[in-house]
């Protein structure tokens, strides 16, 4: 389970927009390659990503990403998770977001279990 910030760019105007979500996919692309003809008019990039242990944590931080920036644009098309979007006021309210997003992850990721590969011993070992 994943929580996500992506970037849509309008392919003709340029603008963008964030969008805040969490998914099933280790790879965040992935979510939206369903029904991609409802994306069409942009380009998507991943800003970043956290991995969970739970969809409950996944959903909380989404959610509380919305919270502090709820939906402050309309967009004349409909498409899926469109509730979740977010326009920064500027490039530094964008690095803001991001910088807050990084920080949580560093302090979640942390506490998720790690396996040590180096500490695995050959089957055939004594």
């Amino acid at each position: 389970m994943k929580s996500y910030i992506v970037e849509f760019t309008h392919r003709i105007s340029g603008n963008t927009f964030l969008k805040f979500g969490h998914t099933k996919y280790s790879d965040v692309a992935k979510r939206f390659e369903y029904s991609p003809e409802q994306y069409q008019d942009y380009y998507i990039q991943v800003l970043a990503s956290m991995k969970h242990s739970t969809l409950e944590e996944a959903e909380r931080v989404e959610s509380d990403f919305l919270k502090k920036y709820p939906k402050n644009l309309y967009l004349p098309k409909n498409f899926s998770g469109i509730t979740e979007i977010y326009k920064p006021e500027d490039k530094q309210e964008r690095v803001k977001i991001l910088r807050e997003f990084y920080t949580l992850k560093e302090s979640i990721e942390k506490a998720l279990p790690h396996f040590d590969f180096w500490k695995v011993k050959p089957l055939n070992a004594r």
